[in-house]
C-alpha cells in the first residue's frame, strides 16, 4: 500500500486540467456582473433619467368652435330669474328699513319715538 502524504501519486490525479474550473469561473463571474449592471439599469437608471429628461407635455386641444345655443339660452334664463329673486330680496330690505325707521312703543316710552330722518344720527 502506498502512503497517501508521499510524493508518488498517480498520474491520472496529477494530470487533470484546471482550466475548465478557471474558465467556468471566469464566465460565471461576468454573467453576475452583467446581470447587476443590467438590474442595476433597469431598477435605478432608466427611472432617474425618465424623471430628469421628459418630453415636453403634449399640446393642449384645439376649443371648440363655439358655444352651445341651448347652453347659452339656459344660462341667460337663469340670470333673468336669478335677478328677480334679487329683486324680491332689495325690496324686501327696503321694507324693513322703513319699519325701522318707524315709531317704537317702549316701558320707557309707551308713546313711542318719532321717526329719526335718514341723515340724523341719536
Amino acid at each position: 500500500m502506498s502512503d497517501p502524504a508521499s510524493p508518488e501519486r498517480p498520474s491520472q490525479e496529477r494530470s487533470q486540467p484546471r482550466w475548465p474550473l478557471i474558465l467556468g469561473s471566469l464566465v460565471g463571474g461576468f454573467l453576475l456582473v452583467a446581470v447587476g449592471l443590467g438590474l442595476g439599469w433597469y431598477l435605478f437608471y432608466r427611472p432617474i433619467v425618465n424623471v430628469a429628461v421628459q418630453l415636453p407635455a403634449p399640446p393642449a386641444p384645439p376649443a371648440p368652435p363655439g358655444p352651445d345655443a341651448a347652453q347659452v339660452k339656459a344660462l341667460e334664463d337663469q340670470i333673468e330669474t336669478q335677478k328677480t329673486a334679487n329683486k324680491q330680496i332689495e325690496d324686501q330690505i327696503a321694507v324693513l328699513k322703513e319699519r325701522l325707521r318707524a315709531d317704537v312703543c317702549t316701558v320707557k316710552d309707551p308713546q313711542g319715538k318719532p321717526p329719526v330722518p335718514a341723515g340724523q344720527k341719536l
